[in-house]
């Protein structure tokens, strides 16, 4: 994938970050399902509790994590696993209840406004923006900074 997206960048002009998007869409006849994330996107867990470990038995002889092939998170907090991929899910084993299941709409965003880019970048790229056509000015006039 990293490869044909590589391919199809070489001797392409980038002028703001959303051409990429464009790129990564037509490396193929079926193209990726592309995103593109706003800081909105990311979420702050570090008050999501977690499970301790991940390990589909509990005595010996039970299946090692080694042994995983495939792992499903669920919006409940449940994880099936698969130890082959033509077998059905199975519910994880957990000594402890999983962690309180949040939907991404229930957390608090990570950062509440887009980051900010240094001053030295930011001048930089105003430097750079002279060169760019004239529709595309305005997103490194936009850009927050320090």
């Amino acid at each position: 994938m990293h490869s044909l997206i590589e391919r199809r960048m070489r001797n392409r002009i980038i002028n703001v970050p959303a051409d990429y998007v464009q790129i990564i869409e037509s490396v193929r006849n079926n193209p990726f399902d592309v995103k593109y994330l706003e800081h909105t996107f990311f979420k702050d867990i570090r008050n999501i509790s977690s499970y301790k470990n991940i390990c589909s038995g509990r005595s010996s002889g039970d299946p090692k994590v080694t042994d995983i092939r495939a792992l499903m998170y669920s919006p409940s907090g449940e994880i099936p696993y698969k130890l082959r991929f033509e077998e059905p899910w199975m519910l994880l084993p957990q000594r402890k209840s999983p962690f309180s299941a949040k939907s991404s709409e229930d957390m608090q965003n990570l950062h509440q406004t887009r980051l900010k880019i240094k001053a030295l970048k930011y001048d930089d790229l105003q430097q750079i923006k002279e060169v760019l056509p004239a529709d595309f000015r305005e997103f490194y006039n936009n850009l927050p900074h320090d």
